[in-house]
């Protein structure tokens, strides 16, 4: 997984054919249980597809303030907003098509349905 720390990794994230993205707080209990999750779960899910291209991203938007407003922009509705919980977002060229607000809420096998409905159906080694 790969640690955004600039405004240039984000733009090269936004560019990605198929990208999953974690937004983490370090103030949220909450995204911390998600954190730990979503790296078991990214861990396992490479595992079981080594020839995907899809690409896993994490993001602190309180570290970049100038990614606060694509974030807001790809919520469908309130429900949709991030809260500090650990969400997940599935992003094809810069946009949202699939997000879940608490990832250890939803857990590993709906974040492995999310990806194939999103990117294709991809099968275990």
């Amino acid at each position: 997984m790969t640690n955004i720390t600039s405004k240039e990794q984000f733009e090269r994230m936004l560019a990605d054919e198929q990208a999953v993205l974690f937004l983490f707080f370090d103030w949220s209990g909450q995204a911390v249980v998600s954190l730990r999750l979503f790296e078991s779960w990214v861990q396992e899910w490479r595992g079981l597809h080594p020839e995907s291209s899809v690409a896993f991203y994490r993001l602190d938007p309180d570290a970049h303030p100038d990614t606060w407003r694509w974030v807001g922009e790809q919520a469908r509705s309130e429900t949709d907003n991030e809260r500090g919980f650990g969400s997940v977002t599935w992003i094809r060229r810069g946009r949202s098509v699939a997000f879940v607000r608490y990832a250890a809420q939803v857990g590993k096998d709906e974040l492995s349905r999310l990806t194939d409905e999103h990117f294709g159906h991809i099968n275990a080694a």
